[in-house]
């Protein structure tokens, strides 16, 4: 499925500001197929502003966006069916164990608990999982948020930073759950400042970006 006009994601000269500073300045982006896309940059250069914007968690200051033909900010509950995100700054109740989180997550995407449970022990969340959340550590806070995502199969992904406070090992599995994802047709777009090679192995296209600017977009064969 594609946005109106053929295309998944539409961004024209997009800003935002948070006086006095400027976090987005003219950010221009089109990503029209499936597959994984990548957004690359260090620390402060805008990568988690523009995702928590295209999944409607924040409105621009201006500029046009579109997600699947629609605007997230507005159109939010028409898009909430189609688009999931992971995002930096997300917050979870620290009195809720991950479990909880993740049959109500189920319930709403109509995820069989067999998929759950695989993915839960492909993360190692199941051993930890019925603990609250706000005992977890860094790294588990990330697995669950990393879970929550992956139930079912949005037409739209979005992660920021889905590799930050992970081992090697959960880093190879969340890969291998964004190819898998990618292979059945969905969009995937993944912000970090570290692209580890075995996604540069699925990327169909990499975009970088500096003090809240796109400096190059680059389609990979």
């Amino acid at each position: 499925m594609v946005g109106f006009g053929g295309e998944v994601i539409v961004v024209r000269s997009l800003r935002k500001v948070y006086w006095p500073n400027v976090a987005l300045d003219n950010v221009n982006l089109s990503i029209n197929d499936p597959g994984v896309h990548v957004i690359v940059g260090p620390n402060g250069s805008g990568k988690s502003t523009l995702l928590s914007i295209l999944a409607g968690a924040e409105r621009p200051s201006s500029g046009y966006v579109r997600v699947l033909g629609l605007d997230p900010w507005r159109d939010s509950s028409k898009l909430a069916p189609k688009v999931k995100a992971l995002l930096d700054r997300a917050t979870l109740p620290v009195w809720m164990p991950c479990i909880d989180m993740v049959k109500v997550a189920s319930s709403i995407a109509g995820a069989p608990q067999s998929e759950v449970k695989e993915i839960a022990g492909m993360l190692g969340v199941d051993s930890y999982w019925e603990r609250p959340y706000g005992a977890y550590s860094t790294g588990m806070k990330r697995k669950c948020l990393l879970l929550l995502a992956f139930i079912g199969y949005p037409e739209v992904l979005m992660l920021d930073e889905p590799f930050q406070a992970l081992d090697v090992t959960s880093r190879e599995v969340v890969v291998d759950l964004i190819g898998e994802r990618a292979r059945k047709g969905k969009t995937i777009l993944v912000a970090t400042h570290v692209i580890p090679e075995r996604l540069e192995k699925q990327m169909k296209t990499i975009t970088k970006m500096e003090l809240g600017k796109v400096v190059e977009v680059t389609k990979v064969e």
